[in-house]
């Protein structure tokens, strides 16, 4: 399913009766609204237009109820949707599918041909039966493309395009492939919990909540704070990979204190100050408590008690639930606004400092990475991984390799570094019989499962899990808990909390640090990956591998200073490093100090002679400081690599003219033309050179 594939349903509060319509994501049409109501309930404060409402269940998002039919039967949206193979905007994009319709628009897939890439577009029809309701919806369709226009965060879509054709409105997006949370909840929401309730698992909703408070973060950070007002399952959607992408900007609004809006929302996530017209940053926060709430327990909102705004506390419903999580968002949902997060910064706080989720171990099947299994000795439970509700007696909980099974971890631990991981597996099957209970032991073997090839990424949870059940404090552990996720599972985001409760536990693992440092920079946050680096470069000064992303990233951030420091210690520790020099050049280019980079130029080239990219720099800064001797010989190393690059032929045969080798000018000039007649620059120095050579 795509980036739009799902439905949103709204609330039209008049004269005190809540009515929902379930449309296409952001359709203005029919989205119920009135401004500057009196109190809910207490009779009309305003007038709606006359619009038609479609029929939706009574659970508020589920995100699965957007497939929406008309109500009436009537079915004449279907007649206006765009056939396979449109053109639109100059035959540049070329419509592939529908995938999601509603009375008044459609969202499809596409194919820009300028670049040969999916899109998503947003189509809003204007067919409206007065000039007030196509006002409304040509301002909320407006708003939404002006908004997105100016925000660049991971975790919103970009906006490519925006025009009008043959009467209709159109925005062009990022298309992602993924699925809403609705549906991911009706899907793997598999984990049981009481009276009915089940749910995603404890860590997904983590990542997502840190992600969506991130997100949230920063749009309320804008001048004017941007109110999102409508965030429920079916408009957050996670691709492959866990990594969230807020959908449907339609009614998204900047925040002016004081001032009541338009009522637009969605029972049973909105709080009480949205009813009244006043939403502000923190409603947000509400809305995100109430997601998840319902991607955690499945719970209809609308059987709250005694009000809708009374959610019931989440372990009440899955009692797996860490008490902290459960505190983060219950009080996130308070109704009363001053008891809640002060601000998304800190509830994205709150979800990264959470201990580490301490999942028992469940029993797998004989021959699938499952733990070795110890006969007992006395008793007819003895505490082994295939029995994980027994008990162990603290007396019994060991650590270390000092006990009897010492020489047995250490072997294992030998073996793993020399990559002989099935002999340390029988080496820590060994230690295992004789300390079933060490979490040395156990997470020996979850280096071994996450070693393996292919590895196996579950058992090796399991094993680090059980691990700190018995050793929670151990740093090593969450640091390879972060791992998995980030390096096996591809999922940054999900590995932050981990690392950050490793240096929690040992702030001076520089590797932490730098795990955590290529965390953020995966997940575009900058700041705090750059902070991160510098302080693992702090902490280990000699690790080239940390002083060379430390000078990308600054690079990167246009902090020159700190890059050049960076690159400098990395080439210092490795001076036949060509590529260092080569960044390093690069550097004090953009400094502006050209003796110095043509010194690191020169010595990567040296390093290098066959990479084009090192000669070409090369070429191009001997060319601006004058030394065309150089120039030339670097750019003629660039046509004996790739003798079809064209645009270094014709800086050469500038070169030339510089030199006053006109006929070498004149014969790399006219190779220019013949392969590239539209090269006007080129023309033109073929005329004045042959002009000059009286030709």
């Amino acid at each position: 399913m795509s980036l739009w594939d799902g439905c949103r349903a709204q609330v039209s509060i008049m004269s005190g009766v809540e009515k929902m319509a379930s449309n296409y994501p952001s359709e203005p049409k029919n989205a119920g609204s009135v401004s500057n109501p009196a109190t809910p309930g207490s009779g009309p404060g305003g007038t709606v237009p006359d619009m038609p409402l479609l029929s939706v269940s009574s659970t508020p998002d589920s995100g699965e109820s957007g497939r929406e039919t008309p109500s009436g039967g009537s079915g004449s949206g279907s007649h206006r949707r765009l056939a396979q193979g449109t053109l639109l905007s100059g035959d540049r994009y070329k419509i592939d599918k529908l995938l999601a319709a509603g009375g008044m628009g459609a969202v499809y897939r596409a194919i820009d041909g300028r670049f040969n890439r999916p899109c998503a577009v947003k189509e809003m029809l204007d067919e409206f039966q007065n000039d007030t309701e196509r006002n409304q919806a040509v301002e909320w369709f407006g708003r939404e493309a002006t908004l997105l226009l100016d925000l660049s965060h991971p975790c919103i879509p970009r906006v490519r395009d925006f025009f009008v054709q043959d009467g209709r409105h159109y925005l062009v997006m990022d298309f992602i492939e993924g699925r809403t949370l609705g549906e991911v909840l009706e899907k793997e929401g598999n984990i049981s919990g009481l009276n009915g309730a089940r749910g995603v698992s404890e860590a997904r909703a983590r990542s997502w909540a840190q992600q969506v408070c991130s997100v949230l973060s920063y749009l309320h950070r804008q001048a004017p704070p941007i109110i999102f007002r409508d965030l429920k399952p079916s408009n957050v959607m996670v691709t492959t990979r866990d990594e969230v992408k807020l959908i449907d900007f339609g009614i998204a609004r900047t925040f002016q204190s004081q001032r009541q809006a338009t009522i637009i929302m969605t029972v049973g996530y909105a709080p009480p100050e949205q009813l009244h017209g006043m939403p502000e940053p923190r409603s947000d926060l509400y809305a995100l408590g109430a997601t998840l709430h319902r991607v955690l327990t499945h719970h209809d909102a609308v059987n709250n008690k005694p009000s809708i705004f009374s959610f019931p506390p989440i372990r009440s419903l899955r009692p797996d639930i860490s008490p902290a999580f459960e505190q983060v968002l219950m009080k996130a949902l308070s109704p009363a606004i001053e008891q809640r997060w002060a601000s998304a910064a800190d509830m994205e706080r709150a979800v990264i400092n959470l201990p580490p989720i301490i999942v028992q171990p469940v029993v797998q099947p004989a021959g699938q990475g499952q733990f070795p299994q110890r006969q007992p000795t006395s008793g007819p439970n003895p505490p082994t991984p295939s029995n994980p509700i027994s008990k162990t007696p603290p007396s019994q909980v060991s650590a270390g390799t000092t006990g009897p099974a010492g020489t047995y971890i250490n072997a294992a631990l030998g073996h793993i570094n020399a990559g002989r991981i099935e002999a340390a597996y029988q080496a820590i099957q060994q230690a295992y019989a004789f300390e079933p209970n060490n979490s040395l032991v156990h997470r020996t073997f979850g280096q071994v499962f996450a070693r393996r090839q292919p590895p196996e990424i579950d058992p090796a949870m399991r094993a680090y899990n059980r691990s700190l059940q018995l050793n929670p404090n151990d740093s090593e552990t969450h640091k390879l808990v972060g791992d998995i996720s980030l390096f096996l599972r591809k999922q940054p985001l999900q590995a932050v909390p981990a690392y950050i409760q490793s240096l929690r536990l040992k702030p001076d693992d520089y590797e932490a640090h730098q795990r955590l440092a290529q965390c953020y920079e995966e997940t575009n946050q900058l700041e705090p990956a750059l902070r991160e680096y510098q302080e693992a470069a702090r902490l280990a000064p000699q690790a080239t591998a940390v002083q060379f992303a430390l000078g990308q990233l600054a690079k990167r951030m246009n902090q020159l200073a700190l890059a050049e420091r960076a690159f400098i210690q990395v080439t210092t520790a490795s001076p036949a490093d060509h590529q260092v020099h080569f960044l390093l050049g690069q550097v004090y280019e953009n400094e502006n100090k050209l003796d110095d980079a043509l010194r690191e130029y020169l010595e990567a080239a040296r390093l290098a002679p066959q990479n084009p990219a090192v000669q070409f720099a090369l070429g191009q800064l001997a060319r601006r400081i004058n030394q065309f001797a150089l120039a030339e010989r670097a750019f003629v190393q660039v046509l004996t690599i790739n003798p079809a690059d064209h645009p270094t032929r014709f800086l050469l045969s500038q070169v030339y003219e510089s030199e006053n080798k006109l006929d070498l000018a004149l014969e790399q000039c006219n190779y220019v033309v013949r392969a590239m007649p539209g090269n006007q620059a080129a023309q033109a120095m073929r005329q004045r050179l042959q002009l000059r050579l009286g030709r």
